[in-house]
């Protein structure tokens, strides 16, 4: 090789190489400066004291042009737990109200009104609710005839009631002491909703119920035996509005909201089951997305099983099971939103020394593995549980699953999108 060419080939080389270097240095820099725009804006549940799981942000909700935070446990925290709200004007952390429970664990708007389940009493069952009423005061309303231990989730029906689920502590087979209940003036006064089917078999868990949902204009509400066992057929309670009451349908088991593949998977022989916590389902056209978070009733594992990630589900209809929705990097779906007829999902991937990469997708066709496009995504001591979307900013709140570091758990943090 001529001594001229040699220079030509070490010229090319150099700059393949230092191109290389510089592309690399960009995608680097690219990523440190999403991460160096991500702003911590505090950690109002610490501020109270809060610690190990009750620091965990359940829930994200904007309401009124604020976000508003839920936390707590009803395992570890023995309440009363206060309603944080986060004004993006002010740039502050504003307690606005008190809740007599261990755990806010999530927020629900219906009719451009606030509600609190109550998730946990403090010394009594007769808290069904909290509201904040169009003039922004917020208000308790209790029942002493219809005795619920937690309510877990509320609806508001077709003909504007409010329906409750949740569980009661008088576990038997008493159709007349179901956990559902239903207020049709607004929380003046409630009844119980009733399950009109209860199992011949004695089950006690029929009649615990986690969430409450529509579906293609069906209200459902699976119970604790939306778990890990056989394929059983009295699972999901359902709303007939003529009645004003549930009942079981046998048709609908326990792989209609789980696949059939996943189930089972924690039977052991302490006859322990993993319940499925379905969280916060959005439907999204033909679709239903919804993540899942897993509980158990048994005493001796209650703690270690509260609130963990166990992933996100899609449903195409009634009679299909779900499937697992895949995302890139094996992330795992934590959260879900639609912001302007998009499908927005948080999710996180567990790295090195348990730290995470938190990530936003997004598409138009959640069937479609391929439309999922990334948004964002950032380095993060712990993984995101919640988000929510206001004004072009992402607002994300921290938390751990049973076991993981509680680091800087209970941080509500934002990112603006350029």
């Amino acid at each position: 090789m001529s001594e001229k060419l040699r220079l030509r080939v070490v010229i090319l080389a150099s700059l393949f190489l230092l191109s290389t270097i510089l592309v690399t240095c960009a995608v680097a820099n690219s990523k440190n400066s999403i991460d160096e725009q991500i702003v911590r804006l505090g950690n109002p549940l610490a501020a109270d004291g809060q610690t190990e799981r009750a620091l965990n942000v359940w829930d994200l909700q904007v309401f009124n042009h604020k976000i508003y935070i839920a936390g707590g446990s009803t395992v570890t925290n023995s309440g009363p737990i206060n309603v944080w709200a986060y004004n993006p004007a002010t740039g502050s952390f504003a307690k606005e109200y008190t809740v007599q429970e261990e755990a806010i664990e999530h927020y629900k708007v219906f009719d451009n009104q606030l509600y609190i389940p109550a998730a946990d009493p403090r010394n009594a069952d007769h808290s069904k609710y909290y509201r904040q009423n169009n003039d922004n005061i917020w208000s308790k309303y209790t029942s002493d005839s219809v005795k619920l231990a937690h309510v877990r989730d509320l609806i508001q029906t077709q003909e504007n009631y409010i329906l409750l689920v949740g569980n009661n502590r008088d576990l038997n087979q008493d159709a007349d002491v179901p956990g559902t209940a239903i207020t049709t003036n607004q929380g003046r006064s409630f009844q119980a909703a009733g399950v009109d089917n209860v199992p011949n078999q004695y089950l006690v868990d029929y009649n615990w119920f986690f969430t409450v949902f529509s579906y293609q204009n069906q209200i459902y509400a699976p119970s604790a035996l939306l778990r890990d066992i056989d394929n059983y057929p009295n699972t999901v309670a359902v709303y007939n509005p003529e009645t004003q009451k549930f009942f079981l349908d046998k048709n609908l088991k326990n792989d209609e909201f789980i696949p059939i593949q996943q189930l089972g998977k924690n039977d052991n022989d302490n006859n322990l089951y993993t319940i499925y916590r379905i969280w916060n389902p959005v439907e999204y056209g033909q679709y239903l997305i919804y993540p899942v978070r897993s509980y158990c009733n048994t005493d001796e594992y209650y703690e270690q099983f509260y609130m963990n990630s166990l992933g996100m589900y899609l449903k195409e209809d009634i009679g299909k099971s779900p499937e697992v929705v895949k995302l890139s990097y094996g992330a795992i779906g934590e959260d879900v939103l639609v912001v302007n007829n998009e499908l927005y999902v948080l999710a996180n991937r567990k790295g090195l020394h348990d730290r995470f990469m938190i990530y936003v997708f997004k598409t138009n066709d959640p069937s479609n593995q391929n439309s999922w496009q990334e948004i964002l995504s950032f380095k993060s001591s712990n993984k995101a549980r919640s988000f929510e979307y206001l004004d072009g900013k992402f607002y994300f709140g921290l938390g751990q699953d049973y076991g993981e570091a509680i680091a800087n758990s209970g941080d509500i943090l934002s990112y603006t999108l350029k």
